[in-house]
């Protein structure tokens, strides 16, 4: 074998250096996909009773965006998801980094902690409707539910794992108990902090949607569910299109957030 030479070391990442960015082949794909969806709707290939076409859906959609149902469906939807992704992310927050810098306080939540985190919410939901009826409040409540212990769980795992060696380094030179917590376990923990909110972000547009389904007179979790039961299927569809957009657009919110965040860590 000859010798390795400097071309040959470097050849992939020239290789990665000539391919187009992702985000072009990414479009690229996704207009080959949609002209292929399009040209089997429009040849009869799909029963339009189970599916619909791009075109068709593109159609609905832009309607749903002028005569403001839209605007009115996602404001219903965006008030339970804040209000319930919010509380959560907040107090799931600081009970979990609680736990984890006083342990002993952590060891005695912890078999709930785990217990809960466990429990499918929303099974929890029936009851939650029994109890306050339909309304805002039961929508908030299980989104609350579903995002707060994902949150608490990874805060929680986060301080509890901040090295000793750090603790004790920051003692020595006399810091004191607030101000450890704040320089050490909280920069130690961010990372699983940052992660639980990830989650909770994606898991409470899937609470929100999902409890639509079954107590809501509105938002887009209930025109999914209601243009489903009268077979609407390109404005099943669009719907369908809108939400995915707006968690989509949740999830680049989180990744910029955690961009930002961990140049604190």
């Amino acid at each position: 074998m000859g010798p390795v030479t400097g071309k040959q070391l470097n050849g992939p990442t020239e290789l990665r250096s000539r391919l187009p960015r992702p985000g072009i082949v990414s479009f690229a794909l996704l207009v080959v996909i949609m002209a292929v969806w399009e040209l089997a709707g429009r040849a009869g290939m799909m029963n339009p009773f189970f599916f619909s076409w791009p075109s068709a859906i593109g159609i609905e959609a832009w309607k749903m965006l002028l005569n403001g149902e839209l605007a009115t469906n996602l404001g219903v939807t965006g008030y339970a998801y804040l209000a319930g992704v919010g509380a959560a992310c907040i107090l799931g927050a600081m009970l979990g980094l609680a736990m984890g810098w006083w342990r002993y306080f952590g060891d005695v939540l912890d078999p709930y902690v785990v217990f809960f985190s466990a429990m499918p919410r929303i099974a929890l939901f029936p009851i939650i409707l029994m109890i306050f009826g339909i309304g805002d409040f039961s929508r908030i409540l299980i989104v609350f539910l579903g995002v707060f212990f994902p949150v608490l769980f990874n805060a929680y795992m986060g301080a509890k794992q901040t090295p000793q060696v750090l603790i004790d380094v920051a003692r020595v030179f006399g810091y004191s108990h607030n101000r450890l917590f704040i320089a050490v376990i909280l920069p130690a923990a961010l990372p699983y902090l940052i992660a639980g909110f990830r989650i909770g972000v994606t898991l409470g547009m899937i609470m929100v949607v999902v409890a639509e389904f079954f107590g809501a007179s509105s938002g887009l979790g209930q025109k999914i569910a209601e243009t489903a039961q009268l077979y609407e299927t390109p404005e099943l569809y669009a719907w369908v299109f809108y939400t995915s957009l707006l968690a989509l657009l949740l999830v680049w919110g989180a990744d910029y957030f955690e961009r930002w965040a961990m140049r604190w860590a």
